[in-house]
């Protein structure tokens, strides 16, 4: 739209079309006079941008009901099924027998027992959603029936010819954007929207579980640590009590070769007593209340000996007298000093740490 030139004082306004134009050159073409008034111009070019619009819907729902002719899978049957089932002619209908479905097609003679109809192919109609089943049994016809009636009635020399018994395919394809389409629409909505549910609980789950198996495994691994720790200290404990780690001595001197050893915690007392009479230098020997338990030779420490007879738990049972000295012991020392009279030392580093 555009202004032209005034004339005698006046402008007009010019309406002008590209679509109407001459396609090779590019030029539009004038639509109508001139208009006085701009909104007359723009009345008319609204009008005129609607024929367009109405002649592209136009060849829109024509080819749509073309495409929804060539892929409706409809045959003469099917045709005369849903024409009955309308029920425009009150003679004719589709009823349930009680053994199968029985059809009266329209501009049967009143009397008219109709003719049995393949229940598969009621159920292939039923289930596309043109037709459906009322309470009394009775077929009637739906919305979507009705509007592929009206897409088949001026062409109807185009239908199909009936399916062969068992040659029926496994389903018709609803009406494109009709209400079975719409339902089944919805209903795919829902089984995704339940299947999105259901993968999140899933997940939910499966993280539930995986956490409660690793918390499982932490424990488990916890406790096993927990028991290594236990037995390790258990067989530390065990080591030191038997080699008498723990074990506190308390030495008392009774004489030049004689100690008492005390074992703190053990309430035991114990004598050692260095060779100064009967046996030869080198040895020494453990006693506790005058009972015997052991001789050693000087190598050993005495101190480690009586953690040993603690740590062993050694009880004595009756009264037993210590060994005497072999005389043969005696005559091996020839030396008029005799080591045995000799004065012994305090027990050093040798012979208790």
């Amino acid at each position: 739209m555009s202004p032209s030139a005034s004339t005698w004082g006046m402008q007009w306004w010019l309406v002008w079309c590209l679509a109407c134009g001459d396609r090779y050159t590019g030029r539009p073409a004038q639509i109508g006079d001139g208009h006085s008034h701009r909104d007359d111009a723009h009345i008319a070019a609204r009008l005129h941008a609607d024929d367009h619009e109405a002649d592209l819907r136009r060849f829109t729902a024509a080819r749509r009901t073309e495409d929804t002719r060539a892929k409706s899978g409809w045959t003469t049957r099917v045709y005369d099924l849903v024409a009955a089932a309308t029920r425009e002619d009150p003679h004719g209908g589709v009823w349930w027998d009680g053994t199968g479905y029985r059809i009266v097609p329209t501009g049967a003679r009143l009397d008219a027992k109709g003719r049995r109809v393949r229940k598969r192919v009621v159920e292939l109609v039923l289930a596309a959603g043109f037709l459906r089943q009322d309470e009394r049994g009775d077929v009637v016809v739906t919305a979507d029936g009705r509007a592929m009636l009206n897409i088949w009635r001026h062409h109807r020399a185009e239908l199909a010819e009936p399916w062969p018994a068992r040659h029926e395919p496994q389903a018709l394809p609803p009406l494109p954007g009709g209400q079975e389409a719409g339902r089944r629409r919805e209903a795919a909505r829902q089984r995704a929207a339940e299947l999105d549910r259901w993968r999140a609980e899933t997940r939910a789950e499966a993280l539930r579980l995986r956490e409660q198996a690793e918390q499982q495994h932490h424990a488990e691994q916890a406790a096993k640590r927990r028991r290594a720790e236990a037995e390790q200290a258990e067989r530390h404990l065990a080591e030191r009590t038997r080699t008498g780690a723990d074990i506190t001595l308390t030495w008392s001197a009774v004489s030049a070769g004689r100690w008492t050893v005390t074992g703190t915690g053990h309430d035991r007392r114990f004598q050692v007593t260095l060779n100064d009479r009967d046996f030869a230098a080198d040895m020494y020997e453990i006693r506790e209340n005058s009972h015997f338990h052991s001789r050693h030779r000087r190598e050993r420490q005495a101190r480690a000996a009586v953690k040993q007879l603690l740590a062993d738990g050694v009880v004595l049972g009756e009264p037993t007298p210590g060994p005497t000295p072999a005389a043969d012991i005696r005559r091996r020392v020839t030396s008029p000093a005799g080591r045995w009279r000799q004065t012994p030392p305090r027990p050093n580093e040798r012979s208790h740490p």
